[in-house]
């Protein structure tokens, strides 16, 4: 009875201190935030705690840790000790931005992004769905519309191998991996072997399908394959943003 007593008090303090069940520390106060030993995981936080705050935009976010009195009164030292290692100047808040940015694709860049409808039409947050339909679309061109004679078949091979070798693994990288910390050549080298993966496996069903394997179930399948997997991806990329500007974390 005695160590339930305790175990709850434990629960109680943890919760208390913006911990959830999980053991993941959620900071909603500034007082909080400013505790936290890693100086860049303090400015993450904060520009996080401001934009839950309903600050949209970077000018926002930095006037609104300039101009908070804890803050500055913390962090913001004068000018004849901006030598300090504990002085905070807008650059490391910017700074803070551009990592969320990177890590995250935090809604920073338009005020009216408050749905996933929004978050579609915004083509840098949803680059993985406009990739994948501008390709698609540019393939189906090339191959119904296009006479097949040179140089237009050599436009067609170039448009086709980038749509069978690597969209349909690049739709489902970016789903297993929405977060940007991945190196670019990685994604890369990652899409084309997925896709060299998931292209013979469409094939195999396509054969023991009633349509068989013929050139317009391949171009439907593949088309459909790619556009649901991105579709996907950036769903998941949008429900992680609201995650993290609601403080909560996601496992990736």
């Amino acid at each position: 009875m005695e160590s339930d007593m305790v175990q709850r008090k434990v629960e109680e303090e943890e919760v208390g201190a913006g911990k959830d069940k999980n053991n993941k520390i959620k900071y909603k106060s500034i007082e909080q935030i400013l505790k936290i030993e890693d100086r860049d995981d303090m400015l993450e936080q904060l520009v996080l705690y401001a934009v839950r705050n309903n600050c949209s935009k970077v000018k926002d976010i930095v006037d609104m840790l300039m101009n908070n009195d804890l803050i500055k009164t913390r962090l913001f030292s004068s000018s004849s000790s901006s030598s300090s290692s504990s002085s905070i100047t807008i650059d490391d808040i910017l700074d803070a931005v551009r990592r969320l940015a990177h890590k995250k694709a935090i809604m920073l860049y338009n005020s009216s992004i408050t749905s996933f409808k929004d978050y579609l039409k915004n083509m840098y947050l949803s680059m993985t769905l406009w990739i994948t339909v501008i390709v698609t679309a540019v393939t189906i061109l090339t191959i119904y519309v296009l006479p097949d004679a040179i140089p237009w078949s050599i436009v067609r091979i170039v448009v086709g191998g980038a749509f069978v070798l690597f969209i349909p693994g690049y739709a489902l990288v970016q789903l297993l991996f929405p977060s940007r910390e991945m190196d670019v050549i990685e994604r890369v080298a990652l899409s084309i072997g997925l896709s060299l993966a998931v292209v013979p496996l469409t094939g195999f069903l396509l054969n023991y399908s009633p349509w068989g394997i013929r050139l317009d179930p391949i171009v439907a399948s593949m088309s459909a394959l790619s556009i649901i997997l991105a579709l996907a991806s950036v769903y998941r990329a949008y429900m992680m943003n609201v995650k993290t500007v609601r403080g909560e974390e996601d496992d990736d």
